[in-house]
């Protein structure tokens, strides 16, 4: 997991903060070269555009040239835009080359980077400096103590007035939805870090997004807690400045269930918002993250080894009607990514679920992108699964008028066993937007790479 902090040249107006989730793979048996691929996610904090995202894939090659110091090389693909951004359709490109110093402490990385939105006007050479932290992630569970990870579906009231967001001529209240994951760094689980992503749905901030990240504090066995996070947010006509923006939250958990007040605020403009939010809170013992180097596990509960599903791709979605500026709407390519797990399995059927995006590459909506949750019903016929799909979730952005913003997406999908850990799965949906004039027809293949972990 890589934090990288790029203050983009100055004609451009922006500072941007990357995630990077990569998994790396050592080549020949001197271990002095290793390759990567994953996810990376681009928000601006500073300058002008806050909301603007772009989320994409990386690829990168490491090469020793002495004791803890490699030289890195690497390109990335990625579609996004937002906040009026110059981004054209949406699609970008960058490539890099740096030095990374590896201690126990993680590694640090500073090197050069040139990206460009070819059918936009953001270009920029500029020096980018990274943090990079290694998930002690293994395909059998460790014998060690694995501190739980935990997950949580978020959902919430935002109490917004003019002063808040562009759209707004009086007070409002605008429903929240996002995904909240975390990962405990002690034994007592009192203190977790945490990473959150979650979108405006109803009451006139569609297209509002924010990402942020952050630590979560427990109090009382666990029964009062209190969070903080720093991160960007911005669209939906939001006054975020720059993007960077500040989320503290306190509240109770009874059982599984999480009641929480709290104050977002952007950091460079007027927004400060006050929200009441409930979460459903998973906790789950996983075969990654941080754990105690030097505690043997002496837990007793069963795990069970299941698939995380990591799925790449993208798709084209068509539709008829008018956008919010009064055109035909066009043909749209989008870049497709996410996470999923297989819930459940017999000998006929399988149960899967995904958490996955989509944004806009081409067609002109540079800024739209789609926030989904699908399940999956397949029947499994050999190395070929064909299956049922229900898709809802949250969308905005690019002119196009998505009405509240909340989608239901029913469809059809098949899947091909191309590996042992690697498949092919390509979907048809119909796509329903309440109160708006989009409703596509989207067909979209992706790339499925399993990992076998253990859960419970």
């Amino acid at each position: 997991m890589t934090l990288l902090f790029e203050p983009l040249m100055e004609t451009n107006e922006m500072m941007w903060v990357t995630q990077r989730f990569e998994m790396n793979k050592t080549i020949g048996s001197s271990k002095r070269k290793v390759v990567s691929a994953g996810l990376e996610m681009q928000s601006a904090v500073l300058g002008n555009y806050g909301g603007f995202y772009a989320f994409g894939f990386t690829g990168s090659f490491y090469q020793n040239i002495a004791p803890s110091l490699q030289l890195h090389i690497g390109g990335s693909m990625a579609s996004g835009g937002g906040a009026s951004a110059p981004d054209g359709d949406g699609l970008m490109y960058r490539g890099f080359i740096g030095l990374s110093h590896s201690s126990k402490l993680g590694t640090l990385e500073l090197g050069l980077h040139h990206i460009n939105f070819p059918s936009g006007s953001i270009k920029s050479n500029h020096m980018a400096f990274g943090y990079k932290h290694e998930m002690p992630y293994h395909w059998q569970r460790q014998d060690k103590l694995t501190y739980p990870t935990f997950f949580e579906l978020v959902t919430g009231l935002w109490f917004l007035g003019p002063e808040d967001a562009g759209r707004n001529l009086e007070s409002v209240k605008a429903i929240y939805a996002g995904i909240r994951m975390g990962q405990y760094l002690n034994s007592s689980n009192t203190l977790g870090a945490e990473l959150q992503l979650g979108a405006g749905a109803l009451g006139n901030i569609d297209g509002y997004m924010n990402y942020s990240i952050g630590v979560r504090f427990n109090m009382l066995s666990k029964r009062l807690f209190a969070r903080g996070h720093l991160g960007s947010g911005g669209g939906g006509s939001v006054y975020t400045g720059g993007g960077l923006s500040s989320m503290v939250s306190t509240g109770i958990k009874l059982g599984q269930h999480q009641f929480s007040i709290g104050q977002w605020t952007a950091l460079t403009d007027n927004a400060s918002i006050p929200f009441f939010s409930y979460s459903r809170y998973f906790d789950i013992i996983s075969s990654f993250g941080f754990h105690d180097s030097g505690a043997v596990s002496t837990s007793k509960k069963p795990t069970k080894k299941v698939n995380l599903k990591v799925l790449v791709g993208g798709g084209q979605q068509r539709s008829s009607g008018m956008d919010r500026n009064n055109f035909l709407y066009n043909p749209m390519s989008g870049i497709s990514m996410g996470l999923g797990i297989e819930a459940w399995t017999n000998t006929t059927y399988t149960l899967d679920i995904y958490g996955h995006t989509l944004w806009a590459a081409s067609g002109g909506y540079g800024a739209y992108a789609e926030g989904l949750f699908s399940g999956v019903l397949n029947r499994n016929q050999g190395s070929i699964k064909c299956g049922l799909d229900f898709t809802t979730g949250i969308a905005g952005g690019g002119g196009i008028n998505v009405g509240s913003g909340v989608m239901i997406a029913p469809g059809l999908q098949i899947e091909i066993k191309i590996g042992s850990l690697t498949s092919l799965k390509t979907n048809l949906r119909k796509k329903y937007f309440h109160g708006g004039s989009y409703s596509p027809i989207y067909f979209g293949m992706e790339l499925i790479q399993s990992l076998p972990v253990h859960l419970w």
